[in-house]
């Protein structure tokens, strides 16, 4: 995977204090349409794991991003976000940015 997205800075935050160390991308940028995102992240990715939060919201996002990726030949790394959202579930975790406070508690 050469990149992972994510909604917004906490959640870049949350997981580089977890010790991901690899490229993140934010979808939330001030005056970045979501194409232009997929067109810069086609520029430089050719597969990506979409780690928007696990609510209503994030998966709406996640859609959309995963289908406008798919059509610009990323692959998305569908299976590790389903597997961090299980994983995430058992912490009562349903957003990136919470999972400070998990680490926190341990």
């Amino acid at each position: 995977m050469d990149t992972v997205v994510v909604e917004g800075p906490r959640d870049v935050a949350a997981l580089r204090r977890l010790g991901y160390g690899g490229k993140i991308d934010v979808c939330s940028r001030v005056s970045v349409s979501d194409a232009d995102l997929v067109e810069l992240i086609a520029e430089e990715a050719s597969s990506a794991v979409i780690l928007t939060d696990f609510d209503e919201e994030g998966r709406k996002m996640n859609r959309g991003l995963k289908g406008l990726m798919e059509r610009r030949g990323v692959k998305v790394e569908s299976g590790l976000r389903r597997q961090f959202g299980r994983m995430t579930a058992i912490l009562g975790v349903y957003a990136i940015e919470d999972l400070d406070n998990v680490v926190e508690r341990m």
